[in-house]
């Protein structure tokens, strides 16, 4: 009881910064439990700034994804300052009268697509996500948000195949995924970035955000060219979890040789492609 109240305890500023203290107390004790029980008993909660009611399963994982995308605002990049020109670029590519294309791999139960959705109103997201249990969470998360999210049960990776994951057993903010041969019944299906590109009538994303547990090794190995087009990639490097399996190696080399700039922010680095204004293709003049 003592421990579960100085969780709490530390907690309740961040609780209180994203939400306000009546509300951000009252999701503090209904998020945080020192003792946390793995049910797959479904919550809702009410949480400000959203519009719709976000729902959580009973688990360590969810309450976890929960304090991370929404409390800690893991992704909120918009105070870095290459964050303006991104925010050009969108604008941009929304005067063409072209929807700018935020990729969401690893979407999990879809607590970051819903900040992409509020931060970036007239993106199409593209939510990517393997596991059974998370994909439900996920199209129940973002069903509310229309045509403006599409959620697609699969992985990404180099070339076609089928993908399996590794470690079933893992939390579900966890799992692991290899190939299988094209063929394959079993697994969800491997998408390439430009499978994903072609489905959302988009060549140029703006944000592609990468949480795919080590799969990076196989993403960046070959088939690397929507990696010149993309303005932000988002990854959490995954070493710590993956020691000398040198997953992050092939992410570091194709990048190396395009004109980012990398910035630590939270638990992710930020890669912002130099792109000027001025130097973007004529959008308007390609419109279908």
């Amino acid at each position: 009881m003592i421990n579960s109240l100085l969780q709490k305890a530390k907690w309740s500023p961040n609780f209180i910064r994203a939400f306000g203290v009546f509300s951000g107390l009252r999701l503090l004790i209904q998020n945080v439990n020192f003792w946390p029980r793995e049910n797959p008993t479904v919550k809702s909660y009410n949480v400000p700034g959203y519009e719709e009611k976000i729902f959580l399963r009973s688990t360590i994982s969810d309450h976890a994804t929960f304090r991370q995308c929404l409390v800690m605002l893991q992704y909120d990049f918009l105070a870095l300052p290459q964050a303006t020109r991104l925010m050009n670029s969108y604008h941009h590519i929304l005067k063409s009268g072209k929807r700018p294309l935020i990729i969401d791999c690893g979407a999990n139960i879809g607590l970051s697509c819903l900040w992409f959705a509020k931060a970036f109103p007239e993106a199409q997201i593209l939510a990517i996500e393997p596991d059974d249990d998370n994909f439900h969470i996920l199209q129940t998360n973002t069903k509310h948000l229309g045509n403006r999210v599409t959620a697609i049960q699969g992985g990404v990776w180099n070339k076609t195949a089928r993908l399996e994951i590794l470690n079933p057993h893992a939390g579900s903010a966890s799992f692991q995924v290899k190939a299988t041969e094209p063929q394959c019944a079993k697994g969800v299906t491997a998408f390439t970035m430009d499978e994903l590109c072609n489905m959302a009538g988009s060549q140029e994303p703006l944000i592609v955000k990468l949480d795919i547990e080590g799969s990076q090794a196989a993403l960046f190995e070959s088939n690397t060219d929507w990696v010149k087009r993309a303005h932000l990639i988002t990854l959490e490097l995954d070493d710590w979890l993956l020691p000398w399996a040198g997953t992050s190696r092939n992410f570091f080399k194709c990048l190396s040789q395009l004109p980012f700039d990398y910035l630590i922010h939270k638990e992710s680095i930020f890669c912002f492609q130099d792109f000027e204004v001025d130097q973007l293709p004529d959008l308007a003049s390609s419109k279908s």
